[in-house]
C-alpha cells in the first residue's frame, strides 16, 4: 500500500513539475530587423540559446510565471524580459551608448565619441582592473597606437615613460602632459585599481586646449566616481612572487683560468708562477672542468621575494549624495636583496546635490612611499658580471679532517667579493608623501548651461637618505663612513573656471561653447646635507640616530623660482543633422618661465569630420555601423623648460662649505647656470596635422581607427655655440626644428559571443620616422657624449636630415691573421704588412688574435700613417627610435571562466649594450682577474691547453686558432663603442597572461556576495629578441644618450595569485 501511495505522489509531482515549466519562444530584432546570434538566457541559470538567423530563439525547461530572460548582443544594451506568463515573445533591443553615444573625456570636458574630430586612444576600466600592476602606467604598455609606453629598468618604483608619436623636442622633455581628474600628476602615483578610464589625446585638435602643455600629447587619468545605489564593498587580494627573466653567459672557470693565464704569460715568469699559485699549473687546469663555480647572478637574484598587495573600496549613496573611499597597501621586495617599495594610497570621493542648480564635488588622495634599496648602485651589476668565477685551487682545498697536525696560528682565512655584504654596506631609504586635494562647484544656470569652479592643492615631500661605508667618496677626500640627506618639498595649486553652453537647433544644429580661465602654481625646495667622520664599525641607523656627532661636509640647498601659468582658453563644437562635425579651439597662456616679451602664446586648432555612415546614400547598408572622416590641424607648446633662463641669478660659489659650516663663510658669488641669459627665449611649438578614418561594423563586431599624421616641431631650445670672449662657451637657443610622420591603427574584434563562451581579440600597431630638418645656422650636428665610454665619448650625433638619436662608432672586422703580420724570429715580434689598417689606437699593441676594425677614411698607400684608425673612422651603427610599435591580444570567456592574453612589440631599434662592451675588456694590471662574456669562449689563444706559449711559433698558433670565433681581448683595457656593441633590440613579448574563474552567482547570493573572482597572472612571461643583454627595453628614447644598456636593474618576471570580491 505504501508504494502504491509513493508511486502516485511521484506521479503527482511529475505533473505538476511539467505544468510549471515548458518552452519559451520568440524573435530578437532592432530597428533594421532580426538579429542574429544573440543571447538569450535565463536570469541566475546556466540555461540559454542563441538566435538563429531569422533571429528566432527556443529555450526549453522555462517556468513563464517566473523566469526573467536576459538578451545580450553586441552593441546593445542588455535587456532583462520578464515574461509574465508568456511563452512567446517578440524582444526589440537598443543601440548601446558603449558605441557612438559613448560619453568619452576631452579636455575639460565629455563629448559622445560619435561627435569627437580629433585622434585619441583609450583603455577602459575592465581592462585594467583584470592586472594585478603595481601602477597605471604598467597597465597600458602596448594597447595604443603611436602610444610607447616603456619603464626605464626593473625597479620597483621605475618611471614610467610615454612616447606619444615620437616627441619633436631633443634636449627638453618628450613627456606627455599627465592630468589625473585634470591636475597633473605621475603614473606612478595612481593605483591601477582605482581608475575609471585612460584617454590619450594626440593631435592638436585634442591637445590645443592645453596650450603650453600639450605638444607631446596628453594623457587624462580619471578616476572611479561615486555612484548611485546600495553600499557595495569590492576588495581584491593578490600574492606574487618574482625571478630574473635572463641572465648573461659568462665564462665558466675552465675558459676563465685559461683567458686569465693566456692573458699573462707574457707578463714574465714571476707572474706566470704568481698566477700558477692560485689557480694552478696549465696541465692541472682539467680540474675546473665541468666545475660550475661561483655563479653571481643565481647569488644576487635567487631570493624569489612573495610580495603582496590588497586594496579595496566602499561606494553608495542616492541622487543627494554620493561617496567613495578606497584604500591600497603595497609591499614589494625585488628580486634584488634589500631593494624593494612599500606603498599606501588612500582615495576619497565625495559628491552632495545641495539643489538643483549646485552640487559640491571633493576628492583627496593620499600617498605614502618607501622605497628600500640602492639598486645597482648597491650592489654593481656589472661588477658582479667580471667578478672571477672561481678564486682558483682553494676552491678545492678543505682543512683535513685529522687536524692534529694543524694548529689554529697555521690557517688563513681568505675573504673574497660578496656582493650581499657590500649590499648592506650601502643603505639606502627614500621616503615620499604626497597630498592631494581638490574641490568643486557645479552649477546649472538655466537649461543647457553650466559653470565649474574647481581648485586643488598638491603637497609633496620626499626624504632620501643614504649611508655609504666606503672609506672615501667620489673626490677621494678620506672621510671614511659618510651619509647624505636629501630632502625635498614641491607645492602645487591649480585654480579653474569653466562655462558651458550646449545649445541645439530644431535638431539639426548643434552647438557645444566651452570657456574657461585657469591659474597654476608649482614651487620646490631642496636640501643636501653630507656628515662624514663616523666610526668604521658603525652601520646607517646608528649613524642617522647619531646624526649631530659627524662632521659636517656640505650643506647645500636651493629655493627655485616657482613656475606660475596664468590661462585663457575656448572652444566651439559644431554639428550639423549629426553628419557634418567641426571643432575650433583656442588657448593663451602666459608663463613665468620666459621674459615679458614672450610670456604669452596663442596656440590655435582646428578640425572636421564627416559621419559617412549617416549619409541616406548608405542608409541600405546596414552592415555599416559607423563610417567617420576626420582632418585637424593645430598648434601646441612645450615649456618644459629650466626656469630663469631670462633672468642673471647668483648662487653661492663653495658649494662644499657653505656659509655656517665650521666656521668658515663664502664671500664669492657666481653665475647660476653654465648658460648666458637669454631674453629671448620661448616655449617650443609643434604643428600637428592629422587625417583619420574611424569604422565600425555589423552592430559593434569589428571596429577600429587608422591615422596619418605630419608633426613639426619647431623653436627647440639647443645648446648653440657662442664667442669665448663672452665667458661662455654655449647658449639655449631657440633655432631647431624637427619633425615626425607616420600611421596608426586599431582594430577590435568580438568574434563570438554566444551562451557559454565569448571570443575577442585587439590589434595595433603604430610608424613613426622622426628626423632633424634644421639647427642653427652654419650647423649641421651636435653630439652627446655617453659615461662609462673611454675612447672618443661623443657616441649620440644629431644631424640635420637625420633620425634623432643615432649611434656614432667603429666598425667591427674580424680579428687579425697570422699572414696579416711579417714575423721576427730574432726580436719574436710582429709588423703589420704595408696596406692592412692598424687598429692599435683601440686594440693596444697588436699581433694575431686582436680585433680589427674598418679604415673608413681614404688612405694614401705612399703614407704608413693614413691606414692607423682614428675618429673619423666611425660612423652611424645604430638608430635608437623604434621604427614600430603596437600589441595584439585575446580575451575569452566560457561560463565561470575567462582568459586574457596580451603581446607588446617594438621594431627597428638598436640599444648600445655597455655591458657587453666592458664585458670585452681586460684589467690592465698583472693582478686583477676579470672575467668576460661567453662570447669568449672560441677567442684566438696564445697558449695551448699544455701552456706552450705559441707566439714564437707562427705556422703552429695559426694552426691551433683555426677555428677561433673571437678576438682576444688581452690588450683590449679601455671601453670604446663599435658595431660589437651595438644590438638590435627589437623584441615581442608576452606582457601579460590571466586566467580567472568566477563563482556562479547563484551561488554567492546565499553569503551575500555579488562577485567572487579567483586569478592567476604571469607577466612579463617570455621575450622574443635577438639582443644578449637582460632586456632591450631599457631608456627607450629617454633623454639626448638613450637606449644604453649600462649596470640597469633588470625586469623580473611575476607569478601572481589573486582573488577579487564584491559585497
Amino acid at each position: 500500500m505504501n508504494r502504491i501511495l509513493m508511486t502516485i505522489c511521484l506521479a503527482l509531482a511529475s505533473i505538476w513539475a511539467c505544468a510549471q515549466t515548458t518552452t519559451v519562444t520568440g524573435t530578437v530584432s532592432d530597428s533594421e530587423g532580426p538579429l542574429i546570434g544573440a543571447t538569450v538566457l535565463i536570469k541566475g541559470t546556466q540555461n540559454a540559446a542563441s538566435t538563429d538567423f531569422d533571429g528566432n530563439f527556443s529555450l526549453k525547461n522555462v517556468n513563464p510565471a517566473k523566469d526573467v530572460l536576459i538578451v545580450r548582443y553586441v552593441g546593445f544594451d542588455n535587456k532583462e524580459v520578464p515574461l509574465k506568463g508568456q511563452t512567446n515573445v517578440d524582444i526589440l533591443m537598443e543601440a548601446n551608448a558603449t558605441m557612438m553615444d559613448e560619453v568619452v573625456v576631452i579636455g575639460y570636458g565629455t563629448q559622445k565619441r560619435g561627435n569627437l574630430t580629433g585622434s585619441m586612444s583609450s583603455v577602459e576600466a575592465k581592462v585594467i582592473e583584470r592586472m594585478p600592476v603595481a601602477n597605471v602606467g604598467e597597465a597600458i604598455i602596448g594597447r595604443m597606437p603611436g602610444v610607447q609606453v616603456t619603464t626605464a629598468d626593473g625597479s620597483p618604483d621605475a618611471e614610467v615613460t610615454v612616447r606619444i608619436r615620437g616627441g619633436g623636442s631633443i634636449t627638453q622633455s618628450n613627456q606627455p602632459l599627465v592630468l589625473i581628474d585634470g591636475f597633473e600628476g605621475s603614473l606612478n602615483d595612481v593605483p591601477a585599481t582605482d581608475v575609471d578610464n585612460i584617454q590619450v589625446l594626440k593631435d592638436a585638435a585634442s591637445t590645443a586646449i592645453y596650450g603650453a602643455r600639450g605638444a607631446n600629447g596628453v594623457v587624462l587619468v580619471t578616476t572611479k566616481k561615486p555612484g548611485e545605489g546600495k553600499v557595495q564593498v569590492n576588495v581584491n587580494a593578490y600574492v606574487q612572487t618574482k625571478e630574473l627573466s635572463n641572465k648573461l653567459d659568462v665564462l665558466k672557470p675552465y675558459d676563465f683560468v685559461r683567458a686569465n693565464y693566456d692573458r699573462l704569460y707574457s707578463k714574465g715568469s714571476s707572474v706566470r708562477d704568481s698566477y700558477a699559485n692560485n689557480f694552478g699549473k696549465p696541465f692541472e687546469m682539467y680540474i675546473y672542468q665541468g666545475y660550475e663555480g661561483y655563479d653571481w647572478q643565481d647569488i644576487i637574484f635567487s631570493t624569489h621575494p612573495v610580495s603582496w598587495a590588497v586594496d579595496g573600496s566602499v561606494s553608495g549613496g542616492n541622487e543627494k549624495f554620493k561617496f567613495k573611499l578606497s584604500f591600497m597597501h603595497q609591499d614589494q621586495p625585488s628580486v634584488m636583496p634589500d631593494n624593494g617599495l612599500i606603498q599606501n594610497n588612500i582615495n576619497g570621493n565625495l559628491n552632495v546635490k545641495l539643489w538643483d542648480f549646485l552640487s559640491i564635488e571633493y576628492r583627496t588622495r593620499y600617498m605614502n612611499k618607501t622605497l628600500q634599496g640602492r639598486g645597482t648602485e648597491g650592489i654593481g651589476l656589472l661588477t658582479a658580471l667580471q667578478e672571477q668565477p672561481t678564486y682558483g685551487l682553494q676552491d678545492f682545498a678543505k682543512v683535513p679532517e685529522n687536524n692534529e697536525y694543524l694548529t689554529p696560528d697555521e690557517i688563513t682565512t681568505q675573504y673574497h667579493y660578496d656582493p650581499l655584504e657590500t649590499n648592506e654596506r650601502y643603505y639606502r631609504n627614500r621616503y615620499s608623501k604626497l597630498l592631494n586635494m581638490g574641490g568643486a562647484l557645479n552649477w546649472t544656470i538655466i537649461k543647457g548651461m553650466t559653470l565649474r569652479n574647481e581648485f586643488t592643492w598638491e603637497d609633496f615631500d620626499e626624504d632620501d637618505r643614504a649611508f655609504n661605508a666606503a672609506e672615501s667618496d667620489s673626490n677621494s677626500r678620506n672621510w671614511g663612513p659618510y651619509l647624505t640627506q636629501k630632502k625635498k618639498s614641491r607645492t602645487k595649486w591649480q585654480l579653474t573656471n569653466v562655462w558651458n553652453y550646449a545649445l541645439n537647433i530644431k535638431d539639426t544644429h548643434d552647438f557645444q561653447f566651452m570657456l574657461g580661465q585657469e591659474m597654476k602654481h608649482n614651487g620646490e625646495v631642496s636640501q643636501e646635507i653630507r656628515i662624514a667622520g663616523f666610526p668604521e664599525n658603525l652601520d646607517a641607523e646608528k649613524a642617522y640616530d647619531n646624526f649631530a656627532l659627524g662632521t659636517p661636509r656640505y650643506n647645500r640647498s636651493t629655493h627655485g623660482s616657482p613656475n606660475r601659468v596664468s590661462s585663457f582658453f575656448g572652444r566651439i563644437n559644431y554639428s550639423f543633422d549629426d553628419r557634418y562635425l567641426a571643432t575650433f579651439t583656442l588657448r593663451a597662456d602666459g608663463s613665468t618661465k620666459f621674459s615679458k616679451k614672450n610670456r604669452w602664446g596663442w596656440f590655435p586648432a582646428g578640425a572636421i569630420a564627416w559621419r559617412i555612415s549617416n549619409e541616406k546614400f548608405l542608409k541600405d547598408y546596414t552592415w555599416l555601423t559607423n563610417l567617420k572622416l576626420r582632418a585637424s590641424i593645430g598648434f601646441a607648446g612645450n615649456d618644459r623648460i629650466d626656469s630663469d633662463l631670462y633672468m642673471r641669478l647668483y648662487k653661492l660659489g663653495d658649494t662644499s662649505q657653505s656659509a655656517g659650516w665650521g666656521e668658515q663663510g663664502s664671500y664669492w658669488y657666481e653665475f647660476n647656470s653654465k648658460f648666458p641669459v637669454n631674453p629671448d627665449a620661448k616655449w617650443e611649438t609643434t604643428i600637428t596635422r592629422n587625417l583619420g578614418l574611424d569604422f565600425s561594423f555589423f552592430n559593434g563586431r569589428l571596429d577600429g581607427t587608422f591615422d596619418l599624421y605630419f608633426n613639426t616641431t619647431k623653436d627647440l631650445l639647443i645648446e648653440s655655440q657662442i664667442p669665448g670672449d663672452t665667458g661662455f662657451t654655449e647658449m639655449l637657443t631657440n633655432i631647431g626644428q624637427t619633425s615626425n610622420k607616420g600611421f596608426e591603427l586599431n582594430l577590435n574584434a568580438y568574434i563570438i559571443e554566444n551562451k557559454d563562451w565569448t571570443l575577442g581579440a585587439n590589434f595595433n600597431i603604430g610608424l613613426n620616422k622622426g628626423k632633424i630638418d634644421k639647427l642653427a645656422d652654419g650647423e649641421s650636428a651636435f653630439y652627446a657624449n655617453v659615461d662609462k665610454v673611454d675612447i672618443n665619448d661623443d657616441v649620440f650625433w644629431y644631424r640635420v636630415g637625420q633620425r634623432m638619436g643615432q649611434i656614432y662608432g667603429y666598425v667591427n672586422d674580424g680579428f687579425y691573421k697570422v699572414e696579416d703580420f711579417i714575423y721576427n724570429k730574432e726580436a719574436k715580434t710582429y709588423t703589420l704588412k704595408p696596406g692592412i689598417v692598424d687598429s692599435s689606437p683601440l686594440a693596444g699593441t697588436l699581433g694575431p688574435g686582436s680585433p680589427k676594425f674598418k679604415k673608413l677614411t681614404p688612405v694614401d698607400p705612399d703614407d704608413p700613417e693614413s691606414y692607423v684608425i682614428n675618429a673619423d673612422d666611425r660612423k652611424i651603427i645604430g638608430n635608437t627610435s623604434p621604427k614600430f610599435s603596437g600589441g595584439f591580444g585575446i580575451n575569452a570567456t566560457w561560463r565561470g571562466f575567462d582568459l586574457n592574453a596580451f603581446f607588446n612589440f617594438m621594431c627597428g631599434f638598436d640599444v648600445l649594450n655597455l655591458n657587453k662592451i666592458h664585458m670585452a675588456t681586460t684589467p690592465s694590471s698583472s693582478g686583477q682577474y676579470r672575467n668576460l662574456s661567453a662570447d669568449f669562449e672560441g677567442m684566438w689563444m696564445r697558449t695551448d691547453e699544455w701552456g706552450n706559449y705559441l707566439w714564437d711559433q707562427p705556422e703552429v698558433m695559426a694552426r691551433y686558432n683555426k677555428n677561433a670565433t673571437m678576438w682576444s681581448p688581452n690588450n683590449v683595457t679601455k671601453a670604446f663603442v663599435s658595431t660589437y656593441g651595438v644590438e638590435d633590440g627589437s623584441f615581442l613579448r608576452l606582457q601579460t597572461l590571466t586566467l580567472g574563474y568566477s563563482l556562479p552567482t547563484k551561488l554567492l547570493k546565499h553569503v551575500g556576495m555579488t562577485k567572487c573572482r579567483f586569478y592567476v597572472t604571469g607577466y612579463n612571461l617570455f621575450t622574443i629578441s635577438k639582443y644578449s643583454g637582460y632586456d632591450p627595453e631599457v631608456n627607450i628614447g629617454e633623454g639626448l644618450t638613450p637606449n644604453v644598456d649600462y649596470n640597469m636593474y633588470p625586469r623580473a618576471r611575476t607569478y601572481t595569485f589573486g582573488v577579487q570580491l564584491s559585497f
